[in-house]
């Protein structure tokens, strides 16, 4: 499939004169997207040879889509690089071994520094994701969010993310043209790629409302520019609601729709933190390697609690054990996953055998009505003194203690009976010698701590995943006492 099937969804030569991205004070119609776009192409097709890529720094405005766009128009494969900026020390070294020719900041093309005109190890090899009519089929590399380890790079064709879009689009309830989706998902991450993908293909404005925490300005924003659909992950409903910004009370009056992915969210966790909100709800389990959702639930369709609902059209799940065997209905193991949806490799590794399925380090359950529940990551669960824990409950347990407004728990090593050691963010002014009496009370089984540090903040990914690599927290580090 050529990069023509994915345009022809996106619809480029549809409502010119509709509004199509608002960035700041300006608002672009969808002619005028197309048009900066097919320009850029144009200087793509001379900057970066067929069998090279071209990079992306996000500038979360409007400029990144229009690139993105430029690339699918350009039939370049488009690698949206996992820095910060154009001043991250590390942009020509990733952009050089994701092998871009150039990379585009703010709609402007830069060379890269330090191109890698040899591939001694084999991992960057130009013909690969070029079909036999010499069409490119890769359309875009994303990278995993990085929680456990490096961010590796995803490669993703146009069937992949044709075939995402398609099955969205035909699972979840249509958009209106009055509809307004707010974007704070950075599109180097493939939720917040597949949404603003998803509101191009159904001809909705998308409102750039930044990337940053929440704040006042932009609950303002909200309403301001009238956002009916918003998609985040739980961990930014959370910030608003420690930052006493109430859903659906204090703003977003307009709000219908919201969209949920990135992190797990119980029903009870929704009903806490955006009790006022009375529109439609979608809980979506996804990842980078399946370029966006595997399953999706709506609110009320009567799929059971807690769940992520049904796979996509098109997408099998089932429930495997660590040696590969298939589970039986409700219990718990490995989720596996077969799709057109699913990437054609990693950068730097063969490609993956066309067809073949994918097993996740996710943990799961499947009902006999084929909902999936994630139950929690083979990272996140370890065993300590004949209890089988998940290390994500615990956090939840400290969370609640009101003193409390973040957690993490870290095991000193992969070993059963290891202990833990705890970080913790305390509100201002809590009394640390009470609130450290107080974890101790609370946390169960006795002995997993062995270490309270308290500390200004946790690591997390752009999208608010708690990163769980090899705790660095000396660097937090406010003060720390044995549990």
């Amino acid at each position: 499939m050529s990069s023509q099937a994915l345009l022809a969804l996106l619809g480029p030569e549809r409502c010119p004169q509709s509004p199509c991205i608002v960035s700041g004070d300006r608002t672009m119609s969808r002619g005028e997207v197309w048009q900066e776009a097919s320009a850029l192409a144009r200087a793509v097709q001379l900057q970066v040879p067929p069998d090279h890529r071209i990079g992306l720094v996000d500038a979360g405005d409007a400029s990144s889509i229009v690139g993105i766009l430029a690339a699918f128009l350009a039939g370049r494969s488009v690698a949206l690089l996992p820095v910060s900026g154009v001043d991250d020390p590390d942009l020509q070294t990733v952009a050089s071994e994701a092998r871009c020719a150039a990379v585009l900041v703010n709609g402007v093309l830069a060379g890269v520094s330090r191109p890698s005109p040899h591939d001694p190890l084999g991992l960057l090899d130009p013909t690969v994701g070029l079909d036999p009519a010499g069409l490119v089929s890769e359309a875009v590399v994303l990278y995993t969010s990085g929680t456990t380890s490096k961010p590796r790079g995803v490669r993703l064709s146009v069937t992949n993310v044709a075939s995402n879009l398609s099955a969205m689009m035909r699972f979840t309830a249509p958009w209106t043209p009055a509809d307004r989706l707010g974007q704070i998902l950075p599109l180097t991450h493939s939720f917040g790629l597949s949404m603003a993908l998803l509101a191009l293909a159904r001809d909705v404005p998308i409102v750039m409302l930044g990337s940053g925490p929440p704040s006042r300005g932009l609950a303002s924003a909200f309403d301001l520019h009238e956002v009916s659909i918003f998609a985040c992950v739980p961990y930014f409903l959370r910030l608003m609601a420690l930052r006493g910004l109430k859903l659906g009370t204090d703003f977003a009056h307009d709000l219908r729709l919201l969209f949920f992915a990135g992190g797990g969210v119980s029903d009870a966790d929704l009903g806490a933190l955006a009790p006022d909100y009375g529109g439609g709800v979608y809980l979506m389990y996804g990842f980078t390697e399946a370029t966006a959702r595997v399953a999706v639930r709506r609110m009320g369709d009567g799929a059971v609690s807690d769940s992520v609902g049904l796979p996509l059209p098109g997408t099998y799940v089932d429930i495997v054990s660590a040696d590969g065997v298939v589970q039986p209905v409700g219990s718990e193991g490995f989720i596996r996953v077969s799709s057109a949806c699913l990437m054609l490799g990693y950068l730097g590794q063969p490609p993956r055998p066309p067809g073949s399925a994918f097993v996740t380090t996710d943990l799961g359950v499947l009902d006999i009505c084929g909902n999936l529940s994630i139950t929690g990551r083979d990272v996140e669960r370890m065993n300590f003194r004949g209890n089988r824990l998940s290390v994500v409950a615990v956090e939840a347990a400290v969370i609640q203690i009101p003193a409390v407004l973040d957690a993490r728990l870290t095991p000193d090593s992969r070993h059963e009976d290891a202990q833990c050691t705890l970080r913790v963010i305390p509100q201002i002014d809590a009394p640390l010698d009470v609130l450290r009496r107080e974890i101790i009370r609370t946390v169960t089984p006795k002995g997993l701590i062995r270490e309270i540090t308290f500390v200004d903040a946790l690591e997390r990914t752009r999208s608010g995943k708690p990163i769980r690599r090899e705790a660095t927290s000396a660097t937090y580090s406010l003060n720390g006492s044995p549990a």
